[in-house]
């Protein structure tokens, strides 16, 4: 039994080596996936994730961020990625959207506040209505009435709110009727193999109308096959994200020109019926 307790405790004297370690050295790149619309293939916007470089420690960035909520460092953490993704912006066209992941415990801090200041995002080249709040699920929200006035508080500012994974983890019905968010990204496992599921196309199909009788954009995450992206454009959906569509990249890539010709053939297949 005590060398197990050693054990779990060397392991966890390693995991706070590594996280401070990646804190220090600021060991974080951050990437930028293409969100697209599904009816002409033109980049809507773009999602900021965070990769970290082969030469600092070994873990995975979703291990990372797990680490730093059980060593109290999320915000540490959070406020790297987020202000090296900002820092990159710089070069992103003036005309997309920028969406960042927020955890929701951290919306209202006052330091998070301080970063979204006009002047702040004037230095990397950006406006309010350049910005998407991306809400994550990896948590509960801890104080709901805290949350959803600062929401209200940001969304009177012009940023867009969006939340993530909706049909996993806490991004449910009652999350979407409190914030009323602009955007709503349905989890990648409602896409996984859409095309061949007709429990999954009726799902997608109640949140294209949901979102167009409430005006709500809707992005289905995780498109990673052409005929998971042709079911999607059937059934009316707005916009994507995926592998198929366009990789995580440290540039602000475009969506390439074969891809762009597939959209538009499966809009005039859809035309034509």
């Amino acid at each position: 039994m005590q060398s197990a307790i050693k054990t779990r405790d060397t392991v966890k004297q390693a995991d706070f080596k590594i996280l401070n370690a990646i804190l220090k050295g600021k060991f974080i790149t951050p990437v930028y996936q293409p969100i697209v619309s599904l009816s002409d293939g033109q980049i809507f916007g773009y999602e900021a994730l965070s990769r970290i470089p082969g030469n600092s420690p070994e873990i995975r960035i979703e291990s990372l961020f797990r680490l730093a909520d059980k060593m109290k460092k999320s915000w540490e953490l959070e406020t790297l990625c987020r202000k090296k993704a900002l820092k990159n912006a710089k070069n992103m066209d003036a005309r997309k959207k920028l969406f960042l992941n927020v955890n929701p415990n951290i919306i209202h801090d006052v330091e998070f506040r301080n970063g979204f200041t006009k002047s702040r995002l004037e230095k990397y080249g950006l406006n309010f209505d350049n910005i998407v709040f991306e809400i994550t699920e990896r948590s509960a929200i801890i104080n709901p009435e805290t949350f959803f006035y600062m929401i209200k508080h940001y969304k009177r500012q012009n940023y867009g709110i969006a939340i993530d994974d909706v049909g996993s983890g806490y991004s449910g019905l009652n999350t979407i009727n409190e914030i009323r968010p602009n955007i709503i990204k349905l989890d990648m496992n409602l896409t996984r193999n859409i095309d061949k599921d007709e429990i999954k196309q009726h799902l997608c199909r109640a949140m294209v109308d949901f979102g167009k009788n409430s005006g709500i954009k809707l992005i289905v995450e995780g498109i990673e096959t052409k005929e998971e992206l042709q079911t999607l454009i059937n059934l009316n959906v707005e916009f994507g994200q995926g592998y198929f569509l366009g990789i995580p990249q440290e540039s602000f890539a475009e969506v390439a020109p074969e891809k762009i010709t597939i959209i538009e053939e499966f809009q005039m297949d859809k035309q034509k019926r």
